[in-house]
């Protein structure tokens, strides 16, 4: 059983002036320049169980990582383009079955993908605080906002 759905990663208030982008298979995509107001990031993924777990696994080229550690990635400053930025970082969005350990957030479970599979007005969504403490843009594994992944309307 496979689901190929709609996924959308938020930058929530990105410093303004930098770059991000969406890494697919080592490519940017929609690279956006921040005015300091929220990035949104829409790509889809394919959804099946995990081999071992039967938890959801997310696949397809925007997926980093190993089955039960998956992520995506968002590239920011020099890393998405922007030669004269004075940051080159990643942001890593875990989208994984309890893992990191660290990184306590709701599960995406198989009734959160149906949900989105069956519903074509629904997305399933991840935001992120885009501003470190020191006014950067924030980067390595992100902490997400509202709990985690949640399915939101599109």
């Amino acid at each position: 059983m496979e689901h190929n759905i709609p996924l959308r990663i938020v930058v929530v208030s990105p410093p303004a002036g930098v770059n991000f982008s969406l890494e697919n298979n080592g490519h940017l995509v929609s690279v956006t320049q921040s005015t300091g107001e929220d990035i949104a990031f829409n790509f889809e993924a394919i959804v099946k169980p995990q081999r071992n777990t039967g938890f959801p696994n997310f696949t397809g080229p925007f997926a980093r990582g190993t089955p039960s550690k998956r992520f995506f990635y968002i590239n920011i400053g020099q890393s998405a383009g922007q030669a004269d930025c004075e940051w080159s970082r990643r942001a890593k969005i875990w989208i994984s079955f309890g893992y990191p350990k660290f990184n306590v957030q709701q599960e995406v479970t198989w009734q959160m993908v149906k949900e989105v599979y069956k519903n074509p007005n629904k997305v399933l969504m991840a935001r992120y605080m885009g501003t470190d403490d020191e006014g950067g843009p924030s980067c390595a594994s992100i902490g997400l906002i509202d709990g985690g992944w949640i399915v939101a309307d599109r």
